[in-house]
């Protein structure tokens, strides 16, 4: 009888172990998945910024404050789709918020995917008038 409890022990310990190992290779998976989706959420983002730099006048700024916009990352024959926020705030000269109208407003763009429930990237452009 102990050799028996020893070896549903020994069993348990392996199954335990196993587990442990399983978890941890689907996190480092998870992980690389999130890790690969930031980046093309950066790259869609910063393409997006680049567009508002060179085709939006600063008086017009305004008007994309509080778009959501459907965009898309091409890998291959692979469409992965993201959704983009836009806000747009007045500033003071360094950059923090200000109540009033003034000569700079700063251009936040929030790039999200629906698989993960947090924003994957933010970038900020201060547009100077």
């Amino acid at each position: 009888m102990p050799q028996t409890m020893l070896a549903f022990l020994a069993m348990m310990m392996i199954s335990i172990s196993s587990l442990n190992q399983y978890q941890a290779q689907m996190r480092s998976y998870d992980n690389l998945i999130h890790s690969e989706y930031e980046i093309m959420a950066n790259a869609v983002t910063i393409e997006r910024m680049e567009i508002i730099n060179l085709g939006i006048d600063w008086a017009d700024l305004n008007a994309l404050h509080g778009d959501s916009t459907a965009v898309s990352y091409a890998v291959g024959a692979t469409i992965v789709p993201f959704t983009m926020r836009s806000a747009i705030q007045f500033v003071t000269v360094t950059g923090a918020a200000s109540g009033t109208p003034t000569s700079y407003k700063e251009v936040a763009l929030t790039t999200s995917h629906e698989r993960f429930n947090l924003d994957l990237v933010t970038h900020t452009r201060i547009f100077a008038e």
